[in-house]
């Protein structure tokens, strides 16, 4: 009984639990989004920093 259990356990531990790979139209789409999201971020870094400008305030 206990060799079973252990077979049991041996089975459900060795499982391909991996997500399926994505079809060619969901990896486009997924290069898509991934582009989109550089091209976010590249558009705030080309921002300027305006913490460090001077300020219009007099002394």
């Amino acid at each position: 009984m206990k060799k079973i259990i252990v077979c049991v356990l041996l089975l459900a531990a060795c499982q391909d639990k991996r997500p399926p790979v994505p079809t060619e139209e969901q990896s486009a789409q997924l290069n898509e989004a991934e582009d989109m999201l550089n091209d976010m971020a590249q558009n705030e870094e080309g921002l300027a920093d305006r913490s460090v400008s001077p300020s219009n305030q007099s002394k």
